[in-house]
């Protein structure tokens, strides 16, 4: 059974009226958004449900959000959302008991309408499909950004980047507050449907709570004996050598206190019970060394496979690397270089001197770098050449790591081409 938890955040409260526009909405022209949200289960809706509705922008910005208490109604519950005219906007509902979400719809895109302000856009009917967070529970709107948010007994854990923080209970004048035992500046304040984050001292971020954010899948496998898992949407699909692949429905979902992710998943006709522990620390491909965000152990009854699960991508993005060395040799500390990585599957930076950007290609061995369009500033000859050795040095790429220190190593045809380091 799920650990209790001590906290839970409350899901836009606050918001009394049916109808609440953030940002720079009321500045703009604004036109309608009509709908009804709908679920297939056959359950009734207590009196104290709640539907949410979040409208963003396509770099992610919250444009309006709403709060509509059910007050005794049922499915289908019909909405009325003002948003931004001109502006491409992704709806998303939630369907709230006792500030749970309990059924969550996918985004859904609403088109920049052709004849302007004043037009109603009509989603139609939305049917929410039962919501089965994996691990964490909530959601954070941050100034910085989103996180996830959940809890592992009294302990709370933070998620950013697919990284995870382990927080305990720290003494607060107000609502609750957790701070990493190891380092104290590092703390989320929670305060009704309002918080606080600051991680490594930055900030504070100002933050509200959220709809849970959109999960995708989760891609787990492991060799000698081969076996694979996919997490998505409630459903856990389980392949192993020999046997027939299975699909089984995820029943729990929770955090250890060490931040691991545990997902509980089982097929009654099959008497098929499996157990999924993800553990945050980087894992190596024992075939082709391919690092991946994940450690994870796949428990069946007396048997545990072990393997590597998430996206390799998402150890290089969310982050600004700040090179160190190229070539084994030291940079100059005052011409300084970076990379960062977008989900595009793109590269850019500073080569030394000038700006850069590029396409970059993951596959199953490794990654590498197409070419790279650069801006056309001069400097002095040693940054130049500097620049000219990062641009060398990231041509013969094909395969990267992350050491034991939390340093990317771009790998090249004789060694380490490229190392670099995460910005504080």
């Amino acid at each position: 059974m799920p650990a209790p938890r001590p906290v839970r955040l409350a899901l836009a409260a606050g918001l009394t009226a049916a109808l609440a526009l953030v940002g720079t909405a009321t500045a703009q022209e604004m036109r309608s958004l009509t709908g009804s949200a709908t679920y297939l289960d056959r359950m009734a809706l207590p009196p104290e449900a709640v539907l949410l509705l979040e409208a963003t922008g396509p770099d992610g910005t919250l444009l309006a959000e709403a709060r509509i208490p059910t007050e005794g109604r049922q499915v289908p519950i019909p909405f009325t959302l003002g948003i931004p005219s001109g502006t491409d906007t992704t709806l998303r509902a939630g369907l709230a008991i006792d500030g749970q979400v309990l059924w969550l719809s996918e985004p859904v895109p609403v088109p920049v309408p052709v004849q302007g302000a004043g037009d109603t856009a009509k989603p139609g009917a939305l049917v929410l499909p039962r919501f089965q967070p994996v691990g964490f529970t909530s959601a954070l709107r941050c100034t910085d950004g989103p996180y996830r948010l959940g809890f592992a007994g009294e302990a709370a854990v933070l998620g950013r980047d697919g990284a995870r923080i382990v927080l305990q209970p720290a003494p607060a004048a107000s609502g609750a507050r957790f701070a990493a035992a190891e380092d104290p500046a590092t703390w989320v304040w929670l305060r009704g449907d309002r918080a606080l984050v600051s991680i490594a001292g930055a900030g504070p971020s100002e933050c509200r709570a959220a709809l849970p954010l959109p999960e995708g899948e989760f891609r787990a496998g492991g060799n000698e004996p081969f076996w694979s898992v996919t997490v998505a949407r409630g459903s856990l699909s389980l392949a192993r050598a020999g046997f027939e692949e299975v699909s089984l429905q995820v029943t729990d979902s929770d955090l250890s206190a060490s931040g691991d992710i545990i997902v509980t998943a089982s097929d009654p006709t099959r008497a098929l019970h499996v157990v999924l522990e993800r553990g945050a620390e980087v894992c190596r491909d024992t075939m082709s060394g391919l690092p991946h965000p994940e450690t994870v152990a796949l428990s069946m009854g007396d048997e545990t496979l072990t393997g590597c699960g998430g996206d390799p991508w998402a150890l290089l993005t969310g982050r600004t690397w700040v090179v160190e060395e190229i070539g084994g040799a030291g940079v100059i500390e005052a011409a300084q270089a970076t990379l960062g990585f977008d989900a595009a599957g793109r590269v850019f930076g500073n080569g030394s001197c000038n700006g850069f950007n590029g396409a970059v290609e993951m596959t199953g061995e490794g990654l590498a770098f197409g070419a790279v369009v650069t801006t056309m500033m001069a400097c002095p000859e040693a940054v130049m050449a500097q620049e000219r050795r990062l641009f060398d040095a990231l041509a013969g790429v094909h395969a990267f790591d992350i050491d034991d220190t939390g340093a990317l190593v771009l790998i090249g045809p004789t060694g380490p081409a490229l190392t670099a380091r995460a910005a504080p």
